[in-house]
Parts: C-alpha cells; sequence; structure tokens
C-alpha cells in the first residue's frame, strides 16, 4: 500500500540496514518502506562517492511517534555491537617480508592487511605463532610511529 503523508524516518549506511530497520518497524505493525541506494548520481571514473544518496526508511507522519521507539532499540543495539566489535586486545603480528612486528586491533583478527612498514599482506591472527607451546618465546614488541 502506498504512502499517503510520507516522512523519512531513517537514513541508513547500507540498503542491507535500511531492510533491517523497515522490517523491525514493519514487525512493531508500521507500515515503512525503503527507499535503496541505486542512483547514479555519485558514480564517476574512480568509482562511487560516498553520501550521495543514502538509503531511506520512509512510513507515514501519522506513526513517527511509534516509530521512535523501535528506531530508539535498533540505534542501541548497533551501538552496543559497534563496542563489542572494537573491544579487545590487540594483537603483535611479525610480518613475512620484512620482519617488522606490527600491532593490529583486535576487530581485524582473521583477516588479511597491509604490513605498514612494506606494504606486504599479513594474516592477523590471534595465536601464538610458534610451534612449541612448551617453551613460548617472547612476542616481538610492536615497534612505535
Amino acid at each position: 500500500m502506498a504512502l499517503s503523508d510520507p516522512i523519512s524516518a531513517y537514513n541508513a549506511a547500507s540498503n542491507i540496514e535500511a531492510h533491517l530497520v523497515r522490517q523491525m518497524l514493519e514487525e512493531a505493525g508500521i507500515e515503512a518502506h525503503v527507499v535503496e541506494d541505486t542512483s547514479v548520481v555519485g558514480l564517476w571514473f574512480g568509482g562511487a562517492l560516498p553520501e550521495i544518496h543514502k538509503p531511506q526508511v520512509w512510513i507515514e507522519r501519522a506513526d513517527a511517534e511509534r516509530s521512535a521507539p523501535v528506531l530508539a532499540a535498533y540505534e542501541d543495539e548497533a551501538e552496543r555491537r559497534r563496542r563489542e566489535f572494537a573491544e579487545g586486545d590487540p594483537v603483535v603480528v611479525t610480518c613475512e617480508a620484512c620482519g617488522a612486528a606490527e600491532m593490529f586491533p583486535a576487530h581485524q583478527i582473521d583477516s588479511v592487511q597491509s604490513c605498514p612498514a612494506c606494504g606486504a599482506f599479513v594474516d592477523v591472527v590471534d595465536e601464538i605463532p610458534w610451534a612449541d607451546e612448551s617453551a613460548p618465546q617472547e612476542q616481538p614488541e610492536p615497534r612505535d610511529e
């Protein structure tokens, strides 16, 4: 059903987030529609320009007050997940190409990053790099920049 007096209730960071918010609103009994980021306005030869067109969730103006607690609950949960994702001890990884010991934040564990010293790819892992755990060696100190 089309909205008769629509307002933008939420500006999402991605199309997926917009659909998640729409689903939460509809589960609360609020009709919602998503306008996806499919615009070519922000395209140029170097790729897409950010912040040109954001996906939005639209609702009836009459439902704005009822949607506020649902949107606040979504934002609270998203913030809790961001904090949880960012927390954790950083790990020190030794680059196989140049031997530099570099520190990476916990949220980059199990990913491939570029070595800040030489630019080579390094696997960011949270495990002891030596085979014999009964005789641990001293982990290298990260270099300061």
